[in-house]
């Protein structure tokens, strides 16, 4: 049966399968944070033709003005010939580009170039082949030895150098010829750098001649349709090779999506990216090349590959030049991968001299701890609360959502991206807002949100925003209109925030104590991750998100992973750097440890926490 995604798009759904299960199949976007058990209520579509009356699910998560508007759950619609839908889809906010596009190059070394030949034509007395004819003036004009190359490159010469008189550009690496193309084309070449995220995928445009960002483009991950965290993958892709290929080929969709938004923003021949590097932890790593990723999640926790990788870009089904390089960084453990190197490559600082911590904050928080002694990294399961997903009313950092908030007497006041209705609230609104529900004594330090009848102390209208429900209290962020929702915070979001940070503090912790330092004893703590960028340094000292030291210590560096990325795409000898780094760092696994649990026990309240555990010693 057919059915139309507005604007313009027809689909085909088969009988035995929801809506949901049709949309996936398609690789179009929605929201799928439980897998499609109905539990998260993030899979909103709105059905223009064909509304089907509202189901158990329909109810438990969506309002009565949601129902009246046609919003349904897509889990839980039963496909009918001729329906039409439209999903919520909403203009992402380029934060990602503005972290990047301002960063500086001190290095231009990509390790590709264009050199320009003009072959001789053949005679009768000089008779060699179109290729050996190219390959001899390339060889004669760079220095170089020049041998290597693929069939199809050779192949394409005898029309190639024809085309332009005998005019043609090759680019090559130090030992390989990877493209041949008519005339003089030494004024473009380009790279690509890629950050894969558990919950969203970044692609850098970069001018390989020029050192420069051109475009940054960003979307969520297609994979979250079969699991919010990269736990909940590896069990999908552990049911089956089927499954496996399922999650392949979503997140080389999602980059060739992107790659494909990159060439309509700029006019940029996708067969003129000639370079990529590729970030991601270990999990997403193993996803995107087709690597078992079945003892990721179980002890010893054991990955198939750390070691760099250089792959060509059709043997990863990539719309860019079928030669074009791609380096993915070297993993440093089961769930610390090449995004944690690239941070380091991306914020230095952290191996200048003394104690520096770097905290990538997200679905996957990695651990980075340099001392004058040692270097050591983990990773924490922090969960998508920081992204948004796993939070009732949560989103990504795009326009509509909350990314900024303040209590006072007269109720809430709030900043919204794009400055409009706001439709939800992202990481940095979340953190920002418990610290205020904390700060007026909505909440406590448990993270409760109390009694209005109970808190004295508090003003006439921030008890209005609190009410109860089935499933406990919450605190009204923003009222909807007629149409639209309330943006809340309940309960059960401030319970997944509390395992977020403390998942990220007890780590912090615990790293710190392996290094035998104390936490008073770090000379900086570096905060990497677009979402870290918007934090304020007194919110995540005030609810403990890291252990309580001077702010001036805490530094946001934007996408450190991705910047890494694009170092490497721009300097071939940041990649000789992180591989030579790769094997100098030493991973903790924090599964099964005592003093993780312990420390992560005590670093749930919404408090300023203590340098020190206070143990006696």
């Amino acid at each position: 049966m057919e059915i139309k995604i507005l604007p313009n798009q027809v689909i085909t759904a088969h009988r035995d399968e929801m809506l949901m299960d049709a949309l996936v199949r398609q690789g179009l976007s929605v929201q799928n944070v439980c897998n499609g058990k109905g539990t998260c209520g993030k899979c909103r579509v709105r059905i223009i033709e064909r509304l089907p009356s509202p189901t158990e699910r329909d109810r438990k998560h969506l309002n009565e003005s949601e129902l009246s508007a046609g919003i349904r759950l897509a889990c839980a619609v039963v496909p009918e010939q001729g329906m039409t839908i439209e999903l919520d889809f909403v203009d992402n906010l380029d934060r990602k580009e503005a972290a990047l596009l301002g960063m500086k190059v001190t290095t231009l070394d990509p390790g590709v170039e264009k050199v320009f030949l003009t072959l001789s034509k053949p005679t009768l007395a000089d008779e060699r082949g179109d290729w050996d004819r190219t390959l001899d003036e390339l060889i004669k004009v760079t220095g170089q030895n020049l041998v290597g190359s693929s069939l199809k490159v050779i192949g394409k010469a005898t029309e190639v150098i024809r085309a332009d008189n005998y005019s043609v550009t090759a680019t090559v690496t130090d030992q390989e010829i990877l493209d041949l193309e008519a005339g003089d084309t030494r004024s473009s070449l380009f790279g690509a750098a890629v950050d894969i995220g558990t919950t969203s995928v970044a692609v850098a445009l970069v001018d390989l001649l020029r050192g420069t960002v051109l475009k940054v483009v960003s979307t969520e991950n297609e994979q979250t349709a079969y699991g919010a965290d990269v736990i909940s993958r590896i069990s999908f892709a552990n049911e089956s090779k089927h499954n496996a290929a399922l999650l392949q080929d979503a997140i080389r969709k999602t980059i060739n999506r992107l790659l494909n938004e990159l060439n309509q923003a700029t006019n940029v021949s996708l067969r003129e990216i000639v370079k990529m590097t590729i970030v991601g932890n270990t999990t997403m790593h193993h996803l995107f090349i087709g690597l078992d990723v079945a003892h990721l999640a179980v002890a010893p926790f054991v990955s198939v590959c750390n070691r760099p990788l250089e792959v060509l870009a059709h043997e990863l089904s990539l719309d860019l030049n079928p030669q074009a390089k791609v380096f993915l960084f070297p993993n440093i453990g089961s769930f610390v991968g090449g995004d944690t190197l690239g941070a380091v490559i991306g914020a230095p600082e952290v191996l200048e001299p003394g104690n520096h911590l770097l905290i990538d904050l997200g679905t996957n928080c990695e651990l980075f701890l340099k001392t004058n002694n040692t270097m050591l990294a983990c990773s924490t399961a922090a969960g998508p609360a920081f992204e948004g997903a796993g939070i009732t009313n949560g989103m990504r950092a795009r326009k509509g959502a909350i990314e900024s908030i303040r209590l006072s007497e007269q109720g809430v006041s709030s900043q919204v991206i794009g400055g409009q209705t706001p439709i939800g609230i992202c990481g940095s609104g979340l953190i920002e807002g418990i610290d205020e529900m904390r700060r007026t004594g909505v909440i406590n330090v448990q993270g409760r949100i109390g009694d209005p009848d109970g808190i004295s102390t508090l003003v006439l209208e921030l008890q209005r925003r609190i009410r109860g429900t089935e499933k406990g209290n919450e605190f009204v962020l923003a009222y909807g209109s007629d149409s639209g929702r309330d943006i809340t915070l309940t309960q059960k979001d401030i319970a997944a925030f509390q395992y977020a940070k403390g998942a990220v503090c007890a780590g912090i912790k615990t790293l710190v104590e392996m290094a035998e330092l104390a936490v008073s004893d770090l000379d900086s703590v570096i905060l990497s991750g677009t979402f870290a960028t918007y934090l304020k340094a007194e919110n995540i000292l005030n609810i403990g998100l890291v252990p309580n030291i001077s702010p001036e210590r805490i530094k946001a560096v934007g996408n450190a992973a991705h910047m890494g990325a694009i170092r490497a795409l721009l300097d071939q000898h940041q990649l000789a750097f992180a591989e030579d780094l790769y094997g100098k760092i030493r991973h903790i696994e924090l599964g099964g440890s005592a003093t993780f649990s312990d420390y992560f026990m005590e670093s749930m309240y919404l408090e300023r926490l203590e340098e020190e555990r206070n143990d006696g010693n």
